[in-house]
């Protein structure tokens, strides 16, 4: 077919037209391939997305496979079939000149990108299912450093893939990696935090003195490790809030992993008035130990049996030790037991009549005699 019948001479000869150094056809080539990729972008995302979901791939994929079907690339995989699109069109338009020479440069670093971003997350699904992995052995040390080798994974896919970018674009890479080497020993004098916070890290892991979800006491912090990364310790405190601690300091600290417990232990000072009989007193001694020794949640056995006694004579009452162990549980399991005690302690007082003291102050006034002369 002859398009020329369908255009009038003075069209083509404005479509010949140069302006800003191509013809307008080629600018009207640009103009078209643009509008079909920003069209074409959001609909090919949209496939992709319903193509995850669908009842045909998500239902049977299992595994490494599912995680990376989880994960948001479908936006990356539309933009990469767009740009090479798009690099497609500026190559068959031949511009020539810098202006084909940057769009070129621009697309290609936009691929680039999407492709660094699609692996990121591969990564990413490779480090949960690792987590899957590590969650089904018996030892705790895989699982803390599933989340390290996802990371520094991580890490090395965005570096790697920034040198790779910079060796086809004509950059040596070897020269820059050696102009880094100069400066490395100032880097290394400006990171001497960084080396001890990652050594740090390494004994955290190789000594294991905490894991994910210990309960433990560092220094002026209590709370929940929720987190052990590279540089530091994240610390969720009895307050709520979050502390961030190196792991320098973790490493060098006193760590009081207070979620190895296997028993917690009562200790209450039980304080009785000194007008107490001593026959009262060794009954309610005996009968709270026997409470004690009967109670199905304190434990009795070796160096965890319950002890009552006559523990010292006080600047205002008569002292009883009551100590005993609970095997560890919740916070609020072992605060039942406690109140449980603590009311049956009560109780004996009353049924003995015996009371409870409080500080008291006696004043003795001495009266003298005053002798007048006459």
């Amino acid at each position: 077919m002859n398009w020329d019948a369908f255009f009038s001479e003075e069209f083509h000869l404005m479509m010949e037209k140069t302006v800003f150094l191509i013809p307008n056809w080629k600018w009207v080539g640009l103009g078209i391939a643009l509008a079909i990729g920003l069209l074409f972008q959001p609909l090919l995302k949209q496939a992709f997305k319903w193509f995850k979901k669908s009842k045909l791939v998500y239902s049977r994929s299992t595994g490494l496979f599912r995680y990376t079907m989880d994960l948001p690339i479908h936006g990356a995989s539309a933009w990469i079939i767009t740009l090479a699109l798009w690099l497609t069109a500026v190559d068959s338009l031949k511009l020539g000149g810098n202006l084909e020479k940057y769009l070129k440069t621009m697309l290609q670093l936009g691929i680039a990108f999407c492709v660094i971003r699609l692996i990121y997350y591969l990564v990413d699904a490779f480090g949960r299912k690792l987590a899957d992995l590590a969650a089904k052995t018996e030892t705790t040390l895989d699982d803390q450093l599933a989340p390290m080798v996802t990371k520094t994974l991580k890490f090395l896919v965005v570096i790697l893939g920034i040198l790779t970018i910079l060796q086809n674009f004509g950059v040596n890479v070897v020269s820059v990696l050696a102009g880094l080497g100069l400066g490395g020993l100032a880097l290394a004098l400006a990171a001497q935090d960084t080396a001890a916070n990652l050594f740090g890290s390494i004994t955290i892991l190789l000594d294991s003195p905490f894991k994910v979800g210990d309960h433990v006491k560092v220094g002026a912090f209590e709370g929940i490790i929720e987190d052990i990364g590279f540089r530091s310790t994240r610390v969720r405190t009895t307050h709520r809030s979050l502390v961030t601690i190196p792991n320098a300091v973790m490493a060098k600290e006193y760590v009081d992993n207070l979620g190895a417990r296997n028993a917690r232990r009562v200790r209450h000072i039980v304080g009785l008035t000194y007008d107490t009989p001593k026959d009262k007193m060794t009954s309610f001694i005996d009968q709270v130990r026997v409470y004690l020794k009967n109670h199905p949640k304190v434990l009795q056995s070796g160096l965890d049996e319950p002890v009552v006694q006559f523990n010292s004579m006080g600047d205002f009452n008569l002292q009883i030790l009551v100590q005993f162990f609970i095997p560890f549980g919740t916070l609020a399991e072992e605060l039942e037991v406690q109140q449980d005690v603590l009311f049956e302690i009560m109780n004996i007082a009353n049924q003995l009549e015996v009371e409870f003291a409080f500080p008291t102050q006696t004043t003795h006034y001495k009266m003298e005699k005053l002798e007048t002369k006459p």
